[in-house]
């Protein structure tokens, strides 16, 4: 490696540092491709400084996070996302500039210049590792590049014929319409244990406003690692790609329930405020009042129908939306022993209020995340209990959001793909923002042939929920694998095993890729897990969804190449 520096007794050392066809400029806080400006989101362009000003050198994920979000607790997939998105931006150059090191790090694999910027006109000096020896080298005559950068006018919204206008930065999550975070609502009640209900408000004021389509909402999951601290919105609009936040609080004195939010920009800017004290019995009124007011502070034209969507009324009894909410952590991630837990939680909810659409949606969510995972007793059973609950709560409520996606992934397990699309498409009309939704699509696409439209929808998906679920982090997976991505694929594998000790169907991809790498320990621990987790696992029978017989043959190859599924007579494998 090669790494030009500048005489510290001449001039301050350059602040542009060339590698292979790029320049990153940290004057400017950017990266150029043939004097073009690539876009890259604050913090994955702070990951890329970091590694480029180490090339060449083993980074750990924690000297990443300490150097990148210092004092600052993030989860993996902070690191995760802007690895891949840098990798994504380097296009072909991606997989060899950046190397993952598996259970170790990651390293930068590029000779490293500290090159002149437009104005600099004194020498280099070039220094190779393992010389005593320096060379002055003249200064090449850098091209001066054109100052190109993304600067958007937005004229867009109207509300009571007035233009509310703005300047908008392209996000990561969506290319067009502002990004909202909802923040944690916090608990103002002395018992701790009532914060459930806090986060029960916040999830679903965040689901209300995911119905308006001329906005993207982060998750709850997303948004989550910011509960119970101090809100940045400068931070939470780098690590997010939020424009948009909202904070507050709740408080419940006796038989009244008392909200405070408000709604900013990422200076920190108030766009609105408002507190609201309404008794507990007017709290769906509640929410609504407070979804129409921060839209309208958005300045978001939304149709009558959008309107609609938004106010329903989940239902009557509290004590039955108690349960409900009681229930939703355990979705969030499932575990064998907590979705069994859920169920409990949501037929009490159903007995109190029959008519309740989102518990039925919910409990149709835990007859599939249980066969789905491998825990269901008879799967056909389950699957034909998810279908009934699904369908009772689109009975009740043809718009819930849930009930639609689960319907299509009971499909997609049936490989009837057509039905599927039909299922989620009704979905992401009600609610663009609906992460789970988006994933499904991402499924339909992988299992139909189409990988690289299927990563860049789970990638999306990924970006609005960070907690992707198992399913949906194991499709990303493969379809990973089988675009030959396996540092990405094995790095998605791993981090779905940390989360969810249960998904067995990841070691599978993690084996296949393995072997794919030449990892002979890692893929001869991996197998043997496989083996004694899952010894009914069919090596024949698995990936027999793919509509593409290619993708089939490619990922049988992984698996022959790991000793999973036995070479057929005659193959050279």
């Amino acid at each position: 490696m090669t790494i030009r520096v500048r005489d510290p007794s001449a001039q301050p050392q350059s602040k542009r540092l060339c590698f292979d066809r790029y320049v990153l400029d940290l004057h400017r806080g950017c990266l150029l491709l043939d004097g073009n400006e690539i876009v890259l989101r604050p913090k994955t362009l702070a990951v890329l400084q970091y590694l480029v000003e180490n090339s060449g050198r083993l980074i750990s994920k924690d000297e990443l996070f300490t150097a990148v979000w210092p004092n600052v607790v993030v989860t993996d997939d902070a690191l995760v996302q802007s690895i891949g998105e840098l990798r994504r931006t380097l296009g072909a150059d991606g997989p060899r500039l950046i190397k993952t090191i598996p259970r170790r790090g990651y390293r930068f694999e590029s000779d490293v210049s500290a090159c002149a910027s437009d104005t600099d006109t004194q020498t280099d000096t070039l220094i190779s590792p393992g010389s005593d020896e320096t060379v002055a080298a003249p200064n090449s005559g850098f091209i001066r590049y054109a100052l190109l950068f993304a600067s958007f006018a937005l004229a867009v919204l109207l509300v009571s014929g007035v233009l509310w206008s703005g300047i908008v930065r392209k996000n990561a999550a969506s290319d067009t319409k502002p990004v909202i975070a909802v923040l944690p609502l916090a608990n103002q009640n002395k018992d701790p244990g009532s914060a459930y209900f806090a986060d029960g408000l916040t999830q679903d004021l965040i689901n209300a406003l995911g119905r308006f389509s001329s906005l993207t909402v982060m998750s709850w999951n997303a948004v989550l690692p910011y509960k119970d601290k101090p809100a940045n919105p400068t931070e939470i609009a780098n690590r997010l790609a939020a424009r948009y936040e909202v904070e507050g609080s709740v408080q419940q004195t006796g038989d009244r329930l008392r909200v405070n939010a408000q709604l900013t920009d990422t200076n920190g800017h108030v766009l609105w405020a408002a507190s609201f004290d309404e008794a507990l019995t007017d709290l769906f009124a509640l929410q609504n009042k407070m979804t129409t007011q921060i839209a309208g502070a958005l300045a978001i034209r939304v149709s009558e129908a959008e309107q609609r969507r938004a106010v329903r009324k989940p239902t009557k009894s509290l004590e039955a939306y108690d349960y409900v909410l009681r229930a939703r952590p355990a979705l969030a991630r499932p575990e064998r022993a907590n979705i069994a837990e859920a169920r409990v939680l949501l037929r009490r909810a159903i007995d109190l209020d029959p008519n309740y659409a989102a518990a039925y949606a919910a409990l149709a969510e835990t007859y599939f995340d249980a066969t789905s995972m491998g825990w269901a007793e008879s799967p056909i059973e389950f699957l034909n209990r998810a279908e009934e609950m699904a369908n009772k709560a689109l009975s009740m409520d043809d718009s819930n959001v849930r009930a639609h996606v689960v319907l299509g992934r009971i499909h997609i397990f049936y490989h009837r793909y057509a039905q599927a699309k039909a299922e989620i498409d009704r979905a992401l009309a009600i609610n663009p923002s609906d992460a789970s939704g988006i994933a499904g699509h991402g499924n339909i696409l992988m299992w139909s042939g189409q990988t690289d439209a299927a990563i860049e929808e789970l990638e999306r998906a990924q970006r609005i929920d960070p907690e992707l679920n198992p399913m949906d982090r194991f499709a990303l997976s493969l379809a990973y694998f089988l675009k030959g991505r396996y540092d990405n694929a094995i790095e998605q594998g791993e981090l779905n095993l940390s989360r969810t000790a249960g998904a067995n169907f990841s070691r599978i991809v993690l084996a296949a890729a393995y072997a794919e790498q030449d990892r002979i320990g890692d893929t001869t621990r991996m197998v043997a897990m496989i083996r004694r987790l899952d010894p009914t696992f069919d090596p024949g029978e698995f990936g027999t969804k793919f509509l593409n017989a290619v993708d089939l043959e490619r990922l049988r190859d992984g698996l022959r190449k790991a000793g999973l599924l036995t070479a057929q007579p005659g193959s050279a494998h």
